[in-house]
């Protein structure tokens, strides 16, 4: 057992450091994922030009019990690598290829329907909308808040 002290905690981080580091090398020149993760972080960021990236979220939660988070501009997902999931790193770069050959052999697991939905915020051409937009409802949110 890990002791949550000082060197305890520089122990967690350095594996959760060491498993993004581990990742972003396993899908180095790889065909079907492009890897976005520039920064060493607990964050691994990819996208794909072979398969729907936000459809394989579902396809990784459904198939191997990864939950994986979609992005927008560019079209990808990432996974916040935590303490409990880093060493399971290897899982994690199998269960990406078993889902990309998956769905390169069956077509209709590359449509999703929050793609569309999602999608849209980028393709609304004047960025300040949704700037406005947001602004709007977080005030709408905090506004709740002083008035209880």
């Amino acid at each position: 057992m890990m002791k949550f002290g000082r060197e305890g905690l520089k122990a967690k981080a350095k594996g959760i450091l060491e498993a993004q580091h581990n990742i972003k090398q396993a899908f180095k020149n790889d065909p079907d994922i492009t890897v976005c993760s520039t920064q060493t972080s607990p964050i691994f960021s990819y996208t794909s030009k072979s398969v729907n990236p936000i459809a394989m979220c579902a396809e990784m939660q459904t198939r191997r019990q990864w939950t994986i988070a979609a992005l927008q501009n560019p079209s990808g997902a990432h996974l916040a690598i935590t303490d409990a999931c880093a060493p399971n790193w290897k899982d994690f770069v199998t269960s990406i290829r078993e889902c990309v050959k998956a769905m390169k052999a069956d077509p209709k697991l590359n449509k999703n329907h929050d793609t569309a939905v999602y999608g849209l915020t980028g393709a609304i051409p004047d960025k300040s909308l949704l700037h406005k937009f947001v602004s709007i409802h977080q005030a709408a949110l905090l506004d709740t808040l002083e008035k209880n």
